[in-house]
């Protein structure tokens, strides 16, 4: 037993040995190259080495200059698409700019032919005495269908002055504060207007639904009623001049109970497109031509 361990201790030994000495021996040629490398004259073992080492040389070299090429290439590449990416995104912002400039233009002619129109319309009234207002809010509410205008009581607005644009009646101010004011639309269920049929001259109230209708009330079954008739302002009150346009008969229901028919008419004014309008707020309104002929 002894012996055999011996025998493996004795073994492994020399196996140390040998590396070593082959390590020596590696070292000492690795000097030797190292020391001569410099010298003009090479001897076998030199040359043995170089061309050993050469194609290695070689193929680094190569390897070293694709990588260098593929380098440079990416990196160009890269360039390019940064610089394509910048140049995208300033044409980008330079057509979002144009589309502003563009938008803003269109709504300056929409704007300029709506105040166009509204001019006209007060320069028809002769005398009446009026203020131009703009809506700036509006109350979703469907029991106070109402708008809110950008003049108040230091424009000479006052309560219950009559409001309408180019196309007809649209309410009548029930708030106001010195620079702002509010509009009850005609379309409210608490509005109430005096107004005719233009052709029957038959009066009746014009009153709200809360929708973008009206109903025509208190107009007797005995008086003559057609479809596409005009309705106007009846002038009683004070309120509204004479002849302003509210609507068109669109339905009419002839119920056989009750003394009265149930009439729809349709607004003149496209409540979802109010945008300027005019304040009559002159105390003594005049009368004016009836302007619901078509």
């Amino acid at each position: 037993m002894n012996k055999k361990i011996t025998r493996k201790r004795n073994s492994r030994f020399r196996l140390f040995r040998v590396i070593l000495l082959a390590g020596v021996l590696l070292t000492v040629a690795l000097i030797f190259l190292v020391s001569t490398l410099g010298r003009q004259q090479f001897g076998p073992l030199h040359k043995l080495i170089l061309e050993a080492i050469g194609p290695l040389e070689k193929v680094a070299a190569t390897a070293t200059t694709t990588v260098d090429r593929f380098k440079t290439e990416y990196v160009d590449i890269l360039q390019d698409s940064l610089r394509l990416r910048e140049e995208n995104k300033r044409l980008v912002q330079q057509l979002q700019e144009k589309e502003m400039l563009l938008n803003k233009s269109r709504e300056a002619m929409a704007t300029n032919a709506s105040l166009r129109k509204l001019l006209e319309f007060k320069n028809s009234l002769g005398n009446q005495s009026s203020v131009a207002a703009t809506i700036i809010g509006k109350d979703p509410s469907a029991m106070f269908r109402s708008v809110i205008i950008d003049q108040g009581s230091n424009s000479g607005i006052t309560k219950g002055d009559p409001v309408v644009n180019s196309d007809g009646v649209v309410g009548q101010v029930f708030a106001i504060t010195p620079n702002y004011a509010k509009v009850l639309l005609a379309i409210a269920p608490s509005s109430a207007i005096d107004v005719l049929l233009q052709k029957s001259r038959v009066r009746g109230i014009l009153k709200g639904n809360g929708t973008l209708t009206y109903k025509l009330e208190y107009i007797l079954k005995t008086a003559e009623v057609e479809e596409g008739e005009y309705v106007i302002t009846a002038g009683y009150g004070g309120v509204f001049p004479t002849g302003l346009r509210v609507g068109v008969v669109s339905k009419i229901i002839r119920n056989p109970r009750g003394m009265f028919h149930e009439i729809e008419v349709t607004p003149s004014v496209d409540y979802q497109k109010l945008e300027h309008l005019l304040i009559f707020h002159q105390p003594n309104l005049v009368e004016i031509k009836q302007l619901g002929q078509p």
